[in-house]
């Protein structure tokens, strides 16, 4: 888990454009067909150079103790699962700087489901970024862990612990996570949402969209899940936004 990996694609054509760095969701799997499928695709498109960041936890950095990979890195131990966040965030501000030491070019931030999450709290913590576009995502950690399907072997943990939605909301109320705001204008972050999502309530969605000044966002009639369909459409957004 000490060595933190990227995976860089870049269009030859893209040379004088802005650039992404980009955070995946949770439990992603990194193969070779979400490099061809998705990555490199989504360079051609947009027209960019793209750099992924492998989280903590994730592909090659996954521990030989964990049957696959993210396992680790969301879970009732909650002293491993913050850690992982905030090494999360310092391992993309680290690799911004490094992007910037060696091209002057902007760099955005982007990233889907806790990649977004991830996103949007580097938006309001890095102000090198020059623009911000989340996908299907908010940074309520306490509603995301009392909403997400995919998180009820954690629910039942903390409940085991003790811990139930009031003390894990109190627990992030304390660490000054709810306190977070943009530092980057609401006219360079672009906000994309699902009007049916499961993980991410779009009541709280819009509720951060309110908070941070009204900046741009496009909603999709569809579930979490149901936004991976859409991706082209998104894409195109995103470049309009780009250009």
């Amino acid at each position: 888990t000490h060595t933190v990996y990227a995976r860089r694609i870049r269009p030859a054509s893209a040379k004088r454009r802005p650039r992404i760095l980009y955070l995946h969701g949770y439990m992603q799997p990194e193969s070779l067909l979400e490099e061809v499928a998705l990555f490199t695709s989504m360079a051609l498109w947009l027209d960019v150079e793209i750099v992924q960041l492998q989280p903590p936890y994730h592909g090659r950095r996954t521990p030989r103790s964990a049957r696959f990979g993210g396992e680790l890195y969301w879970t009732a131990d909650l002293v491993r699962s913050i850690e992982a966040l905030r090494q999360n965030v310092l391992d993309a501000r680290s690799l911004l700087g490094w992007m910037l030491k060696g091209d002057p070019r902007p760099v955005g931030v982007s990233g889907i489901s806790l990649g977004g999450s991830l996103s949007q709290v580097l938006t309001c913590l890095e102000p090198r970024f020059a623009l911000s576009i989340p996908l299907i995502a908010h940074m309520d950690l306490a509603a995301l862990v009392a909403d997400a399907p995919v998180l009820s072997s954690m629910r039942r943990e903390l409940r085991r612990f003790g811990w139930g939605t009031d003390e894990f909301a109190k627990f992030v109320t304390e660490l000054g996570w709810d306190s977070l705001r943009p530092v980057i204008p609401p006219e360079r972050i672009l906000l994309f949402a699902a009007a049916e999502d499961r993980f991410f309530d779009p009541r709280v969605v819009e509720a951060m969209r309110r908070r941070w000044g009204d900046p741009q966002i496009r909603w999709y009639p569809c579930s979490h899940m149901g936004f991976i369909p859409r991706l082209p459409l998104v894409i195109a957004e995103m470049r309009r936004f780009l250009d």
